[in-house]
């Protein structure tokens, strides 16, 4: 990678306003600055991506603490809305038969997705707090003498859907994000053939994209903790107590994200 492009990966750290306003200049002076000393090169680039993290930082100190909390959690129900849809639909597929697979049960998730993925945050956690509560006795049903196992795994989604009705993001209307619903496609497709039948491309695709949105979460956990929480808290309810390693992982993410917002929200903002 050449000087020119490494400067452009390190200008990614800042917000895309500040890009556009000041980026050429900005990607000149460090080029200008450092010409002819690679250590200095290095110095200046990483000067530059602390700087950026820092200026994303005052950006999010500025929304406050609460509204970035709150965001995160939206996120995390829409992430689980996909994780429930894409997990009921390749038992679908596979060709399984159970009232929890009832069309009419996968056509209010589908919707209540749809809904927050267009920007409808309101709409879309009331559909999905009445899919779960049409399901419940269903699963108590599947579980009998383990209501209060039941319970416990839903109440966390149940608090994850009444955020969105209750804090809902501030966000204009897009249909064009409809294109995210790419993602439980591609799930179904990749894990809804049997095993036999699973493509090794379709799972290496979907693992490589797994790692990418954690590295991505962990890199800007310190300027904008949101995707960090929307990321922790999926996996917080899918791990539970069987699974201890990633269970913990995710508590750790979700005290650091805290932290950080709390050491944000202390920084007066530009």
């Amino acid at each position: 990678m050449n000087r020119e492009r490494a400067t452009r990966a390190a200008l990614l750290a800042y917000p895309p306003d500040v890009r556009e306003r000041v980026g050429h200049e900005m990607l000149a002076t460090l080029l200008d600055a450092s010409a002819g000393s690679r250590t200095r090169f290095l110095r200046e680039l990483t000067a530059l991506t602390r700087a950026g993290f820092n200026a994303r930082g005052q950006r999010t100190a500025a929304i406050g603490m609460r509204r970035v909390l709150a965001d995160g959690v939206c996120l995390a129900a829409v992430w689980l809305m996909t994780l429930d849809l894409s997990t009921l639909l390749s038992q679908r597929a596979r060709g399984f038969e159970d009232p929890l697979l009832a069309s009419w049960s996968l056509a209010l998730l589908g919707v209540a997705l749809a809904l927050a993925l267009v920007g409808y945050d309101q709409l879309a956690g009331v559909a999905a707090l009445v899919w779960t509560a049409a399901r419940f006795p269903l699963l108590l049903d599947h579980h009998p003498g383990m209501g209060a196992v039941v319970l416990a795994f839903t109440l966390p989604s149940v608090a994850c859907f009444a955020v969105l009705v209750l804090a809902p993001r501030r966000r204009a209307p897009d249909p064009r994000r409809l294109a995210w619903l790419l993602v439980p496609v591609t799930l179904v497709a990749t894990l809804g053939p049997p095993e036999y039948d699973q493509s090794p491309l379709l799972l290496a695709l979907v693992a490589i994209a797994v790692v990418l949105v954690v590295a991505h979460a962990l890199v800007t956990l310190p300027a904008d903790p949101r995707i960090a929480i929307a990321g922790a808290i999926p996996l917080l309810i899918v791990a539970g107590g069987s699974a201890v390693v990633p269970a913990l992982a995710a508590l750790l993410v979700l005290a650091t994200a805290v932290a950080r917002l709390r050491q944000l929200g202390r920084r007066t903002p530009i």
